[in-house]
């Protein structure tokens, strides 16, 4: 990522639209107050899905480059495979099990039906696909690996070679052998990272040769847990200036659109941990910064994997669309990062690769505006930084120092005052950002026309 520039920049609006005080708007009624745009209707928001193509029953995603395409692995059915040429238009290509599991995986985990949550690394000149096998519930579960040389299926040298268990739990273990995932530290040293529910998610390293885990350092590292009957699996961490960071899912997947599954993140100096959150609160003792929560048709997204492009990160994820009875679909979003260095999810990946604002954003307009999972309602910024909303007669005073916007409400729309910081997108045109407390807030201007 390009490192951002702190400057303040004049922000100029278009227009007054309606008095704050008409009916439609709740407002203040015969008041003093200023001018305000009204309810009805909202501005149109930036598309909520843009992904097509097979992107239905894509559950934890995985996602890998190589060379000029992307690929998307997932759980269940052999292990699917997906390939976008630009992140965009997805098609399945194969799985990585024609036969839906490998040879052993019955005599191991009986009951097993499918392998779930792949997680992909490359090194020594190949990729190693770690799966696992479980059934829903239980702590009997194995992870298991296979290998391939390339991704593409019409290379003559495609061919997935099953490298049998690596690690595997018990009734009783202090982890539960699911959700791998691979990290390459600073050092080039290898780490696999499981778990969900019992002891949280554990890390291991690996021998760089093999795959499996190292036999020279059997340490068992302990990076994140929430206490018993608080959810937490799917961890995935990354390596970003001079920190780690450690993505997990919190909550409850699998319930289509009654699931909580939600994104969160805490960060290190060291791979090993300890992973603490904004708020400084340690990773092990149920931390974790808000990510991605469910708004509008996106219902409890989750089980995320990160890309890193020379732009910068990719978040893919998968979510129960609301709109779709439910079902699984796969949603990909750049990674904004904040002038702190923390990360939040943006908006649907619309092939604007992921980066700092434009030198020079234009912000004209009426915004959409929602905080958490609330609707959307009109916010107007206005060129003398006094900001104004329809809903609950809310008005405050902004500033832009890139690429944060800070709106300070004196009256927030449905609640008191309160302090937004929000990210500017790379296009110029979405915020994304939290409240004092944790609710994330988004914003979007209106589609241009033409």
């Amino acid at each position: 990522m390009k490192a951002y520039v702190k400057t303040r920049r004049t922000i100029r609006v278009l227009g007054i639209l309606a008095l704050l005080a008409l009916p439609a708007c709740g407002g203040k009624g015969g008041g003093t107050g200023p001018v305000g745009p009204t309810c009805d209707p909202a501005p149109a928001a930036a598309p909520e899905i843009t992904v097509t193509g097979d992107t239905r029953y894509v559950h934890d995603p995985e996602i890998v480059q190589e060379g000029d395409s992307y690929y998307v692995f997932s759980t269940n059915d052999g292990i699917p495979i997906r390939r976008s040429g630009d992140l965009l238009a997805w098609s399945m290509i194969g799985r990585v099990f024609p036969n839906q599991l490998p040879s052993w995986a019955t005599s191991e985990v009986p009951g097993v039906q499918a392998p779930w949550a792949p997680g992909v690394g490359f090194f020594n000149g190949q990729f190693y696909l770690y799966y696992a096998l479980s059934t829903f519930g239980s702590q009997r579960s194995v992870i298991g690996l296979t290998t391939n040389v390339t991704l593409n299926p019409t290379s003559p040298d495609y061919q997935w070679k099953d490298q049998g268990k690596v690690v595997e739990s018990f009734e009783g273990s202090d982890f539960n052998a699911i959700d791998p995932a691979v990290i390459q530290d600073a050092q080039g040293g290898l780490w696999l990272t499981w778990g969900s529910f019992w002891g949280g998610i554990k890390m291991h390293a690996l021998d760089p040769q093999t795959g499996m885990l190292s036999q020279t350092d059997d340490s068992i590292y302990s990076v994140a847990f929430r206490p018993v009957g608080n959810a937490i699996e799917g961890a995935y961490v990354i390596h970003r200036g001079n920190y780690y960071y450690l993505f997990a899912s919190f909550d409850f997947c699998c319930r289509g659109v009654e699931s909580t599954y939600n994104v969160r993140v805490g960060r290190s100096t060291e791979v090993t941990g300890p992973y603490v959150d904004r708020d400084g609160t340690p990773m092990m003792e149920g931390g974790g910064s808000l990510v991605l929560a469910s708004y509008g048709r996106i219902r409890g997204p989750g089980g995320a994997s990160v890309l890193q492009t020379q732009d910068g990160y990719l978040l893919a994820h998968h979510f129960y669309d609301a709109n779709d009875a439910g079902v699984a679909h796969l949603q990909i979003r750049p990674l904004l990062w904040d002038d702190e260095g923390w990360p939040l999810a943006g908006p649907s990946y619309d092939g604007t690769p992921p980066g700092p604002p434009p030198a020079n954003p234009s912000l004209a307009g009426l915004w959409s505006y929602r905080t958490g999972d609330g609707p959307l309602y009109d916010m107007e910024l206005r060129d003398d930084s006094s900001v104004v909303s329809c809903r609950g007669a809310g008005e405050g005073t902004w500033s832009y120092a890139a690429p944060m916007l800070t709106i300070d409400w004196t009256s927030a729309p449905g609640a008191g005052a309160r302090t937004d910081r929000s990210i500017l997108s790379a296009d110029g045109r979405s915020l994304v950002g939290r409240t004092g407390g944790e609710q994330i807030v988004r914003a979007y201007l209106p589609p241009t026309s033409g």
